[in-house]
């Protein structure tokens, strides 16, 4: 009985030592002393959530380093800390430890010249969530669009997508919707790192053009992830998950994004937000179980089961929910069930898009962040699932093909 419990021990011993084996940028440049760094000034791009393999921010590990000397930290949407709430204005009056963070999601988005040009590298190292709408690809890209008018080389130290590297589902933002949650020619989830799609718009001309009209091209080096498959989910990095943003407080808070987040832009019921299982969760007071919609959106990957809840904000706030936990299996389509998702509504619940949407903006968000401009349209006239449908692959192959000359990662 000893002998048994000692190898089940140890062979849990190994298997947290092996899942703990993923190695971000980050961890990289630690194990080499900042060597590619040395005696240089920095410009960090950051926050909090993105940390070291021990725990650290990468600001607080650039600050330990005898080598480098940090002169300041630009913090993208929800800031440095991640607790501003979505949309809102991020300040520019945060100090950590001495050292200034500029806001890069307020008066300006893309750094001035002046926040730039007395550095000799601008890093940036975020953690992303997989989903085109989060808002720190569009940061990444402004950022390397100035820094070529200031000569300034870019580094951009990698991490795992949390949503993997196969999973990609969508369809391109239309040419006419790209915006700053809609940047980037590509699917809503696109299955790639920030280091790959940095790689990628820098070389595929997604930059924007400069005064002769040609794409602009940074002096761009990834600081790859070691250890990380594209197959891997992110709970087989071994890595914990540091939250992003305040409702994105776990990895499954992000699968559930994937799927709701479309639905509150239009508010049409609560999804979470405002409880303890943001993005997982959806429902509101009056509605009933919907048997019809558990088998659409098991079709897609999605579990749907039944609860009951009370948000304490958002839609239906104090107000208590009849609706569905949201799980994740391994067929799991986010795309696709987020626009069955909407369809079915739109199918029983036609009211709740009349009442909902009558205001311009929240239609116009709802387009940008799909990226599909006639899509509420449809969903609105009642169309039939073939005319919502093809709003869930245009482009996508052809993207798919694209990537391949970019992955970084088997």
């Amino acid at each position: 009985m000893m002998l048994r419990l000692l190898f089940i021990t140890l062979l849990w011993f190994t298997t947290l030592s092996t899942r703990a084996q993923v190695k971000c940028g980050i961890d990289n440049i630690i194990d080499t002393q900042f060597g590619m760094f040395k005696g240089q000034r920095i410009a960090l791009v950051t926050h909090a959530a993105a940390r070291t393999l021990g725990g650290r921010s990468t600001a607080e590990a650039f600050l330990a380093s005898t080598d480098v000397t940090l002169v300041r930290i630009m913090a993208p949407e929800h800031g440095f800390y991640g607790v501003i709430t979505a949309g809102e204005a991020v300040p520019t009056d945060t100090i950590y430890d001495g050292v200034q963070v500029l806001s890069l999601y307020g008066e300006r988005r893309r750094p001035s010249a002046a926040m730039i040009s007395d550095v000799d590298r601008v890093v940036i190292d975020m953690q992303d969530i997989g989903v085109r709408s989060y808002t720190y690809i569009s940061t990444m890209v402004e950022v390397m669009e100035a820094c070529p008018t200031a000569n300034v080389p870019v580094t951009v130290l990698d991490r795992p997508n949390p949503l993997g590297g196969t999973l990609v589902d969508g369809s391109i933002v239309d040419d006419s919707l790209t915006s700053f949650v809609g940047r980037l020619p590509i699917p809503y989830v696109h299955g790639c790192t920030m280091g790959e799609l940095a790689t990628m718009a820098n070389d595929a001309g997604w930059l924007s053009k400069d005064s002769l009209g040609r794409a602009r091209r940074c002096s761009l080096t990834v600081v790859k992830c070691k250890r990380w498959k594209r197959s891997m989910t992110w709970e087989q990095s071994g890595r914990p998950w540091y939250p992003t943003s305040p409702n994105i407080p776990s990895v499954h808070a992000i699968r559930g994004y994937a799927v709701t987040g479309l639905a509150g832009e239009l508010s049409l019921l609560n999804i979470g937000v405002g409880s303890a299982t943001p993005f997982t969760i959806v429902g509101a007071p009056a509605w009933q179980p919907e048997p019809t919609l558990v088998q659409r959106m098991a079709a897609c990957g999605v579990r749907l089961m039944e609860t009951r809840y009370r948000p304490s904000t958002g839609k239906h706030a104090r107000l208590v929910c009849n609706g569905y936990h949201l799980g994740f299996d391994s067929t799991f389509r986010p795309y696709r069930a987020a626009l069955t998702f909407l369809h079915h509504l739109a199918e029983q619940h036609a009211d709740w898009y009349v009442d909902s949407v009558v205001a311009s903006p929240k239609g116009r968000m709802f387009a940008k962040t799909s990226g599909r401009g006639p899509l509420l349209d449809a969903l609105r006239a009642g169309k039939p699932w073939r005319d919502v449908e093809v709003h869930t692959t245009d482009g996508l192959a052809d993207f798919v093909r694209r990537r391949q000359a970019y992955l970084l990662y088997d």
